[in-house]
C-alpha cells in the first residue's frame, strides 16, 4: 500500500507530475496554470491571515473571502486535463448513500408522461 505523507498541494503536484509518464511538452502551459494555482491553494490560509488581522485594526471586513469555494474544484479540472486522476478507481460507496453513476453518453430520453402529479395538473390545465 502507498504511504501519503502530509505535504503541501504544490509538493503533491510536483510528486504527481514526476511520476506521470504520459505528460510530454504539449502539456507545459496546463501544467504551470496548476502550479500556479497550487501556490495559490497553499498561500491561501495565511493570505486570509492576514487579511482578518487587517481588518480587525480598522474595525471592518476582511478584504479577502475566508473561504475560497472554486481553486479546488478548478485544481482538479487542471488534474483531470493532464490525466492525474484516476479514471478507472469508482467512488467508495457509504451506508446510506448509493454510489453516483455516471450521466449516461448521447442524447437524453425525455418522457411523454409527466412524472409528477403538478407536471399532470400543468398539462391538463393548459390543455382546458
Amino acid at each position: 500500500m502507498t504511504v501519503f505523507e502530509q505535504q503541501s498541494v504544490s509538493e503533491a503536484l510536483e510528486r504527481s507530475i514526476s511520476n506521470a509518464k504520459h505528460l510530454r511538452a504539449r502539456h507545459s502551459a496546463t501544467i504551470a496554470a496548476a502550479r500556479a494555482l497550487a501556490r495559490k491553494i497553499d498561500a491561501w490560509d495565511v493570505i486570509v491571515a492576514w487579511a482578518v488581522e487587517d481588518a480587525s485594526s480598522v474595525k471592518g471586513r476582511p478584504a479577502v473571502p475566508q473561504n475560497d469555494n472554486v481553486s479546488i474544484a478548478s485544481f482538479l479540472k487542471y488534474l483531470d486535463a493532464l490525466g492525474l486522476t484516476p479514471e478507472d478507481e469508482a467512488p467508495a460507496a457509504r451506508p446510506g448513500r448509493p454510489v453516483s453513476k455516471p450521466a449516461p453518453a448521447g442524447p437524453v430520453a425525455v418522457a411523454s408522461a409527466p412524472s409528477s402529479g403538478v407536471l399532470k395538473f400543468r398539462k391538463r390545465a393548459a390543455s382546458g
